[in-house]
């Protein structure tokens, strides 16, 4: 069945916003009492029936509903590129591959310092509907990275990234997919070896993800493949 998204599934009455209405009925030809599922991005999945297919408000009847489990948490903070394009790749494959919490960062050699939550917020909902997901990932705030590795609640399981010299394990020795675990990936011109002690002190490991060296996208989700699969 087709998935949609609905931020309140609550009721047995809805209606699919303006833009899936139209996708419904206009793209994938939908008609009246054709089955649908629909997901609230908070772990809800919906059986519905489309009472009124209409291109600007469809109306939908939720027949039964599904609560899906809270997944493992799978963290990943990066510090994004100039390239929104590039920043929305990761967020989009990032997502497919199940991330539950993005962390937009600015280090000392990041070459982007502002960032549209709005913009990525929308690549969410539209990657959640078609990757099978039902829980949507959490964008934070764009925030310092001294900021963000002194933070209490982050998972224990902490793993950053660097190409600088020094000790490094490799990630697959230390992903570990029944855990809630969160990999940190730098900018273009990596961290500094100021940045990467501060993170050692507050307990992150640092890692090595080959020999390549790798551009932030390919970091991000080669990293998140690992931790997710392995």
């Amino acid at each position: 069945m087709s998935t949609f998204y609905l931020r309140d599934i609550e009721n047995d009455i809805c209606h699919l916003s303006e833009n899936d209405s139209r996708h419904a009925v206009k793209v994938l030809r939908h008609k009246n009492n054709d089955f649908i599922s629909v997901v609230n991005g908070k772990g809800l999945l919906a059986k519905a029936k489309i009472i009124e297919a209409n291109p600007k408000k469809t109306k939908i009847k939720v027949l039964q509903t599904k609560k899906i489990k809270i997944p493992t948490i799978l963290g990943l903070a990066f510090c994004p590129t100039k390239s929104n394009e590039r920043n929305s790749f990761i967020i989009e494959k990032a997502t497919e591959i199940g991330v539950t919490d993005f962390y937009p960062l600015i280090a000392q050699n990041s070459e982007r310092r502002k960032w549209n939550s709005i913009k990525f917020e929308k690549i969410l909902i539209a990657t959640l509907k078609q990757s099978g997901n039902y829980w949507l990932p959490n964008i934070h705030k764009l925030e310092a990275f001294n900021d963000f590795i002194v933070r209490k609640e982050l998972p224990k399981l902490k793993l950053l990234a660097h190409c600088k010299e020094g000790k490094k394990q490799d990630i697959r020795n230390l992903a570990d997919a029944t855990k809630n675990q969160i990999v940190v990936i730098g900018p273009e011109g990596d961290f500094t070896l100021e940045e990467i002690n501060q993170s050692i002190i507050n307990k992150f490991q640092t890692i090595s993800l080959g020999d390549n060296r790798l551009r932030t996208e390919t970091a991000c989700i080669t990293s998140l493949a690992i931790m997710k699969f392995l």
